[in-house]
Parts: structure tokens; sequence; C-alpha cells
């Protein structure tokens, strides 16, 4: 009895392996372009809530003060927004990325706050143009 060794099948070739490498190449891409997608979504989505909250306290302080404040009375980010010892809001909150800014413009009657949405590029902000490095696409102006 002579059995011969088959060599040959002991491993991948050459075109398995790149194959396969190929495959994991692909998946990877997919699976980090749909982290920052989402990522982007719930830093937008931050940013949303933000200005809805501020929105309120603003409210508040028109019901108290009978006005909004003005630019130059507003805390900015960080600040509290308070009147007489009342607080409306103890943090103005600040947008997620550092190099973003929110945007508050007052004269006392109305106001406009804006953002700039990291997947929203068709908006536009009539109070500033400039959110920080980027251009502000999303506003909220009252009265409505």
């Amino acid at each position: 009895m002579n059995k011969k060794k088959n060599i040959h099948n002991k491993g991948f070739s050459f075109i398995e392996v790149l194959v396969v490498s190929t495959i994991i190449a692909v998946l990877t891409a997919v699976g980090v372009s749909n982290f920052r997608i989402a990522n982007q979504k719930s830093r937008d989505g931050k940013r949303q809530g933000d200005l809805e909250q501020i929105r309120a306290a603003l409210e508040l302080y028109r019901t108290d003060q009978n006005d909004y404040p003005t630019t130059g009375e507003w805390p900015g980010a960080g600040g509290a927004l308070s009147a007489s010892g009342t607080i409306y809001m103890s943090v103005i909150p600040s947008d997620p990325k550092t190099d973003y800014d929110y945007y508050y413009s007052s004269g006392g009657l109305t106001y406009t706050l804006c953002a700039a949405l990291e997947l929203d590029t068709i908006g536009t902000c009539t109070g500033s143009p400039n959110c920080g490095s980027e251009s502000c696409n999303y506003e909220i102006t009252n009265p409505l």
C-alpha cells in the first residue's frame, strides 16, 4: 500500500483569502458609514431638543417679564436664564460639537434661535448665516 500525500489541500489559496478579505472590508465600510450617520442623526436630534427647551424657557420668561431677553441680555451657552430672582433655565445648553454654536437674537418682542444641523443642508436661518464654523440651517422664531 503506497499512499501519496496531497500537499496542495493543506491551506487556503490566495484567491480564497483575497475574496474573504474583500468581503470583510466591504462589511466594515458599510458599518462605519452607518455608525457615522447614526451619530449625526443623534446630534441633530439633540440640537432640535435643546432649541425646544430654550423655547419653553423663553416663553416662561416672557410670561413673567412681558418680553424676551434681548441679544445683549442673553447669557449664552453655559449661562443661566434668569430674571428678578427666578431661574427659567439653569444652564443654557451648548451644541454637541465644539465648533458649532446656537445663535440667539432678540429685540425683546420676538426672538430667533438657530442651529446648524449636520444632515439638513436645505434649510436657512434668517437671523444669522453662521452658527460657529457652520452655516445655520434650522430656525425657531417667535411669534411663529
